[in-house]
């Protein structure tokens, strides 16, 4: 789980660039497909971006994330939106939604496989019928291990990230924090791959009729995705 200290690095550094750009993608899918959104669920909203700019585009955007310091971020930043804390393999939500999200590779920060069915379960619960559940996941060699990068300083205090793969299928985002040379924090959150296969068929098994797995969200598009794009109607 982010803890507050991730949760301003993430802020900080301009990691919203992905939701952002994403919801661009989205919102040119919405159009393709020619369906209808009135209102949506981003689970792992993180601080909240993609939720504002769905929002700001006429589509009724709520957000959840199991985050204590994401969850603040995003109600400080956007005040006018719905944002709760819990966890996406037990939460559920007072209403069904039109359309589920989720971003940045969280599923893939579940370890444990029965509870990613879980998670699909329940998100099934809360689709409406001919809703869709779109989240991206990571590719095999997507997060190659590197060594660490300077990012900067972050409230007077310097911070180095790197990527390490502790055992085959599982990666690390470690982020440590310095005081001069000392070490006075470190961060690590731990993902792990799924393969797109398992991921398709358990969609299927949890009630959802047409699941799709790409590289490319829009049809006929150039560029190419370094995640998944994973597509579930029910």
């Amino acid at each position: 789980m982010y803890s507050e200290i991730f949760s301003k690095v993430y802020d900080a550094f301009g990691w919203n660039y992905y939701p952002e750009s994403f919801a661009q993608l989205l919102l040119k899918w919405i159009e393709e497909k020619g369906i209808t959104v009135k209102n949506m669920l981003d689970l792992g909203c993180g601080t909240g971006i993609l939720c504002s700019i769905m929002q700001e585009h006429g589509i009724e955007a709520h957000g959840m994330d199991l985050s204590h310091g994401m969850i603040a971020m995003a109600k400080e930043k956007y005040p006018q939106l719905r944002f709760e804390q819990g966890n996406m393999v037990t939460w559920k939500p007072e209403k069904s939604y039109d359309l589920v999200t989720s971003t940045c590779d969280a599923l893939n920060h579940i370890l444990e496989p029965e509870e990613v069915k879980a998670v699909f379960r329940n998100v099934y619960s809360y689709v409406n019928p001919g809703g869709y559940f779109l989240f991206d996941l990571l590719r095999e060699g997507e997060a190659e291990e590197c060594e660490p990068v300077e990012l900067g300083e972050l409230e007077g205090k310097r911070l180095q990230f790197q990527i390490r793969h502790p055992q085959e299928g599982f990666v690390t985002l470690q982020t440590d924090l310095y005081e001069g040379e000392q070490l006075v924090n470190t961060e690590k959150i731990q993902e792990r791959i799924y393969s797109s296969e398992w991921i398709m068929e358990e969609l299927r098994r949890a009630g959802f009729s047409d699941v799709t797995c790409t590289d490319q969200l829009l049809e006929g598009h150039e560029e190419h995705a370094a995640t998944w794009f994973v597509i579930a109607k029910k």
